[in-house]
């Protein structure tokens, strides 16, 4: 047997065995996430669906039929990096993916604007087309670390509640888009951060930045 055989007999074993581990871990954490997730969510309403997806190692999501105000409907949904397969784990880390977790959410009454904030450098705010709804907007005045593009009406005080969340878990928020259309909120955030406090927190600054004001149900 020759080096190069050598050689990949003990990576093919490597890899083999990092498989394992990974998916032992994603496990897990999935479990965990999961446990974390829930009582923040429980903090707005019954949890009315709840499965994983796939597995408990790549995710799950969780929704409210009838939170309290300022929402109509929320979903969470956390999903896991494939830590099993090392060179696509490693791939997606240098183009920055990590655990997310998406809230998707109605309010009360659908926004008459639009606004989206992303950190500097995110490709999403080039790709903003221009139609009948108007032209965006540059946002000035958003906390360090972020930039954002708002058209329509109500653009003060959506950037306001913008503002509430962002200046409370800077770190965390990854991409926050208010529009017209179902889903009216979505927001994307770095899990591993969120979970350095209590999912409670999250969900009360949430409730905080988007009930202020909040239109009432037409």
């Amino acid at each position: 047997m020759d080096l190069g055989q050598r050689i990949a007999i003990y990576l093919g074993v490597f890899l083999l065995i990092w498989f394992a581990v990974a998916a032992a871990y994603n496990r897990r954490r999935g479990v965990r996430v999961y446990r974390w997730l829930q009582p923040g969510l429980k903090g707005l309403g019954t949890i009315t669906e709840a499965k994983w997806i796939g597995s408990s190692g790549s995710g799950a999501r969780l929704a409210i039929g009838k939170p309290e105000r300022p929402f109509r409907r929320i979903e969470a949904a956390f999903l896991l990096e494939t830590r099993e397969l090392l060179p696509l784990w490693i791939l997606n880390r240098l183009r920055g993916r990590r655990d997310m977790l998406i809230i998707r959410a109605d309010l009360r009454s659908a926004p008459h604007g639009e606004l989206e904030i992303v950190p500097p450098g995110d490709r999403r705010l080039g790709g903003l087309q221009q139609d009948k709804r108007g032209v965006w907007t540059m946002l000035t005045g958003l906390p360090a670390g972020f930039q954002g593009a708002t058209r329509g009406r109500e653009v003060d005080r959506f950037t306001r509640s913008a503002n509430v969340l962002l200046d409370r878990q800077s770190q965390a928020i990854r991409h926050l888009s208010i529009g017209q259309k179902s889903p009216h909120l979505i927001i994307e955030a770095d899990l591993t951060v969120l979970m350095e406090a209590q999912a409670e927190d999250f969900f009360v600054w949430l409730k905080e930045a988007f009930g202020a004001d909040a239109p009432v149900a037409e």
